[in-house]
């Protein structure tokens, strides 16, 4: 009975997960889809930055049909988008796969490079030397070796047919470089990841003079604000503001300094930067049985009243009486549209108006029945003795806060230990063939250093030093653009050339 032989298609016996595999992995290795990765992490950066900008509202004054897309624009937060968060992902996975797809190839070349060589190569090299010598393999190589050796390269040989092969490097372990860069790569992006989910910026943290005020998010930290101070120019404008504040992390300060303007103040992984600042008006609030429920400063000048711009307005909020007190002071610019200061208070007094905590928050208006507060003198204010101790200030600052901070310092050692390792130790590489001629032995000799002109320069120093151990001076073969290099020139004569 004869046999039958059944052929299996390699690809039809692969398992689907094996297959999905292999998928994945071309996905990953793929330059193409690398270069649309990053042109895709390009644009959101461009729209990101942007977004603090003109540029879009200019977009849409000249394209109007644009307008509800800008509007869009500005409302999205690209670095805390999930689709930015995404695409360092996808770009750091991308990294950690085409790392491991090139180890092999790379630890080859470190353990057991290939030896051989052929005579193309060395004839097509930018850069080679020809030696034609009398006298053995053995000896020409072993001159040759001693050479190399005094430069610490390594030596390996290998016997084809007539001909002796040879291939040395040194610094091979530089090949590894590329990891730490690489490990630096993915720690920058895995810290953008980091930062752009837990991270966030806060463009309007106001804290009054003398008071304390959360940084909320989880963060554990407050600020208070234990000073502020300013420089005025004669016509009026603020030269200098300074606020001295005080970090505290879980009810305990941990860093005291001054913030100002291009000054910010930094603690652990936040940031704090002056922005502007404005009035306070210092309140207690006391029930009716006694108990204190409010005793701190209302920011003036976050809304103003509805009729009169001037007029800087704010709320204190009482939750746990289900209440807030409006606050309304004195107009601010009197000789500005005197008619529209109807309240007409005057220095050391406010207006005040008590609601309920669920009604309208605009404060522009002052449609409520209220009571105006002298400094210093208690006053009732429905079930309330409200009293209005001083005026002071309050300072607006923006708090940054990216805890990928420690991530990045991190990444920023192993990207420069990779760029130091690669090119303060850069791998160089000869290969040669030593065979018999009509002429004599030759020994043919070339640099792997295409486009390379340190490791060029290196290799016209070996053949200085091949020259005083062998005797003579090759034939030598350099690049089209040889005039360029000030080495070469400057030694012509002892290389030969």
């Amino acid at each position: 009975m004869a046999d039958v032989s059944v052929k299996t298609n390699p690809k039809q016996s692969r398992s689907m997960l094996e297959v999905a595999v292999d998928k994945i992995w071309r996905f990953f290795t793929s330059v193409r889809n690398a270069v649309y990765e990053i042109a895709f992490l390009t644009l959101l950066v461009l729209i990101g930055t942007l977004r603090g900008s003109s540029v879009p509202q200019w977009i849409a004054d000249t394209i109007p049909a644009l307008q509800p897309l800008v509007d869009r624009w500005y409302a999205w937060d690209v670095w805390r988008s999930s689709l930015f968060a995404i695409t360092l992902a996808i770009i750091a996975v991308a990294i950690v796969i085409c790392t491991l797809n090139r180890l092999p190839g790379i630890w080859t070349t470190i353990t057991n490079p290939k030896v051989s060589t052929s005579r193309g190569f060395l004839r097509g090299a930018e850069t080679n030397a020809v030696y034609t010598l009398t006298g053995t393999h053995e000896d020409i190589l072993g001159s040759i070796e001693r050479v190399l050796k005094g430069k610490r390269y390594r030596v390996l040989t290998e016997r084809v047919g007539d001909e002796t092969h040879f291939y040395a490097d040194k610094n091979r372990f530089s090949n590894l470089g590329t990891f730490p860069f690489h490990i630096g790569l993915i720690l920058i992006l895995v810290g953008g990841i980091v930062a752009s989910v837990y991270g966030f910026r806060d463009n309007e943290f106001i804290i009054p003079e003398g008071s304390r005020r959360n940084v909320g998010h989880g963060t554990g930290l407050s600020v208070e604000l234990n000073r502020f101070r300013d420089n005025w120019s004669a016509v009026g404008v603020p030269i200098d503001y300074v606020s001295d504040i005080t970090v505290y992390e879980d009810g305990r300060p941990v860093k005291s300094g001054s913030v100002r303007v291009n000054g910010p103040l930094s603690y652990g992984n936040a940031t704090f930067y002056q922005s502007s600042f404005g009035i306070a008006a210092h309140l207690t609030i006391v029930d009716s049985s006694g108990n204190m429920v409010f005793s701190d400063a209302v920011d003036l000048g976050l809304f103003t009243k509805r009729d009169n711009p001037d007029q800087p307005a704010g709320v204190a909020r009482l939750p746990q009486e289900n209440a807030q007190l409006v606050v309304i002071g004195p107009d601010s610019d009197p000789f500005n549209a005197p008619e529209l200061d109807t309240m007409q208070l005057q220095s050391g007094q406010l207006w005040v108006s008590l609601e309920s905590l669920g009604e309208s928050t605009d404060v522009t208006g002052s449609g409520g029945e209220g009571v105006v507060l002298t400094q210093g003198q208690p006053t009732r204010v429905g079930d309330y003795t409200v009293t209005f101790e001083r005026e002071g200030r309050f300072s607006v600052l923006q708090v940054g806060y990216n805890p990928g901070i420690p991530i990045f310092i991190i990444s920023v050692f192993w990207v420069l230990g990779g760029l130091i390792i690669t090119f303060y130790f850069p791998h160089r590489r000869v290969r040669g063939i030593i065979s018999d001629g009509p002429d004599g032995t030759t020994a043919s000799i070339a640099p792997l250093a295409k486009r390379d002109w340190s490791g060029k320069r290196e290799f016209f120093t070996l053949v200085e030093k091949w020259n005083e151990t062998l005797g003579t001076k090759p034939a030598i073969r350099l690049p089209a653009n040889a005039t360029d290099y000030d080495y070469l020139r400057a030694h012509e004569n002892d290389a030969g050339i």
